[in-house]
């Protein structure tokens, strides 16, 4: 029994690695907010889906996207849905017929297959996806639902419903949305943040079409007319007198942009922002501090555009310690990265929500067989015959992994008390899955993507999990090791873990900086000489 006792501690802890592992894959795929909750009854070829607390049946649900599906439907109302068909005024239907036909399963074809996304399809997952998040961590609001229901007003619903999944998947609880009406102006939405419980006003409006030549959103008439909408609905947003408000416009700009013309919008609003902020007012006073997202999903306005390209950014108004778009000095800029996390959260959330998962468990679909079934890898911790340092095949432990080029991993593995690396080849599929999701797809629960050199904030993020687990001994060591720094000793161990994590991040940046202007001044030289 004692012999086996650290053979099964071995197990398990390979194991929980794993499992952290794919969580952080899955993550990258869901989001933080309530995981995708699925299971098979493999006997009666049942799949379950668990949206909240109600859950859903159905045969032939292979991938993600095939539940959705049948989600949308249902939620909008299969009645509805007969009735509304026979008028073919809804564009619902008109992106469903060109998807089957684009992209519809014919007999003999595998299960699954690649397709190039169009507009249309994008339109219609996204919608999906979008309902089904806002339902899995609250409850879709019957007027969205009615709006979204009606022609006339689907379009400006839709992307009240792509906000409304952006706050899902950041972990926010959307406790109210826009339900009655009344001589008080209401936001379209209310989220109350799980990580600092501040509760945002969310304020949705997307632009229903360009009158302005948008081919080349440099030239003098689209400036003007990108720069009175953005105006008008700042000034509109900042009526309502919202806490806390968030104004997210969308452009819907319906011509393909490069990143280069996606800068010169950015710059444009940007500056149209900076204006207000400084010269606009609400009966007679200035207008109150605000966060603004403007984000452009061009297949909203291009069914027929190849891909799903989206572009957004962040703005704020009258927040002077934002800690981007001015100087800042480096603690400055750290404390108000983390007083303003909540937002930065949402956009990365909204990045997230922007790719519909394919799989139910997080599964990386670049693994997938044309079934649908995914594909095992090779996982630290899994036993494997390779070449010893002799050339003689044994089974040996894969203690670490990590990709390597664009074809092959380099592995650690150890059989009979001795240790040395071996080099893999990787198919193309998990070749793709460790390039998008790090080699987590592995089994290495520790495993991060390379961080931004120009981005302390990126730095400052990858400290906090570094030492997100350090002890109060520790941590007293630290702080007994720095004297200039004996004033936080006192903190709770939560904070003091934030504080180690902040005196790290700077002591990096500023050395990476001092490094970085030392060499521009070499090469300076050298090229003076």
């Amino acid at each position: 029994m004692t012999e086996r006792a650290p053979t099964f501690l071995a197990q398990a802890q390979a194991m929980l690695r794993q499992h952290h592992a794919a969580e952080n894959v899955r993550q990258q795929q869901q989001g933080h907010g309530n995981p995708i909750v699925s299971w098979m009854d493999e006997t009666n070829g049942f799949r379950f889906v668990a949206v909240k607390q109600t859950v859903h049946w159905g045969k032939n649900w292979v991938l993600f996207p095939n539940f959705l599906d049948y989600f949308m439907k249902k939620t909008l109302g299969h009645e509805w849905g007969e009735c509304e068909r026979e008028k073919g005024q809804h564009p619902l239907f008109r992106w469903q017929q060109k998807t089957q036909a684009y992209s519809g399963h014919k007999v003999g074809e595998p299960k699954v297959k690649t397709v190039v996304m169009m507009g249309f399809m994008a339109c219609w997952l996204h919608l999906a996806y979008a309902l089904y998040l806002i339902a899995h961590h609250d409850e879709i609001p019957e007027p969205l639902l009615k709006r979204l229901r009606n022609p006339a007003s689907f379009m400006p619903a839709y992307h009240e419903a792509i906000v409304g999944a952006a706050l899902a998947v950041a972990g926010m609880k959307i406790s109210c949305a826009e339900t009655k009406s009344g001589s008080m102006p209401t936001p379209e939405f209310r989220a109350k943040s799980k990580l600092s419980g501040k509760t945002y006003e969310v304020e949705a409006k997307r632009k229903n079409d360009w009158k302005a030549f948008t081919g080349d959103v440099t030239n003098a008439e689209f400036q003007r007319e990108l720069e009175v909408y953005i105006r008008n609905q700042i000034h509109k947003a900042s009526k309502k007198k919202l806490t806390n408000p968030i104004y997210w416009f969308e452009l819907s700009i319906p011509t393909m942009m490069a990143e280069a013309d996606w800068h010169a919008v950015a710059e444009k609003a940007e500056a149209v922002i900076r204006d207000s902020e400084n010269s606009m007012t609400v009966h007679g006073q200035p207008i109150a501090p605000a966060y603004i997202v403007i984000t452009n999903h061009t297949f909203l306005a291009d069914e027929d555009v190849t891909g799903r390209p989206c572009f957004g950014f962040l703005q704020t108004i009258k927040i002077d310690d934002y800690p981007f778009g001015r100087p800042m000095e480096i603690e400055a800029a750290l404390e108000g990265y983390d007083k303003h996390r909540d937002i930065f959260w949402l956009m990365e959330a909204w990045k997230t929500a922007s790719t519909v998962p394919i799989t139910f468990d997080g599964s990386p679909p670049e693994l997938l067989d044309s079934d649908g079934n995914p594909q095992r890898t090779v996982k630290i911790g899994d036993m494997i015959e390779v070449p010893d340092m002799d050339g003689q095949t044994v089974r040996a432990t894969v203690e670490e992994i990590s990709s390597w080029g664009d074809d092959k991993a380099m592995l650690a593995v150890g059989a009979n008390g001795r240790h040395w690396f071996v080099a893999m080849p990787l198919t193309a599929g998990e070749a793709q899955a460790a390039s998008r999701y790090t080699d987590a797809v592995f089994g290495k629960d520790n495993a991060s993507r390379r961080l931004r050199d120009d981005d302390p904030f990126d730095l400052y993020e990858w400290m906090l999990k570094s030492h997100a687990k350090m002890t109060q001994e520790q941590v007293d060591k630290f702080f007994a090791r720095n004297p200039t720094l004996a004033h936080y000793k006192g903190l709770p161990l939560k904070e003091a873990r934030v504080r180690v994590a902040r005196e790290y991040t700077k002591w990096t940046w500023i050395r990476s900086q001092q490094d970085k202007a030392a060499k521009a001044q070499a090469a300076a030289a050298n090229e003076t000489a």
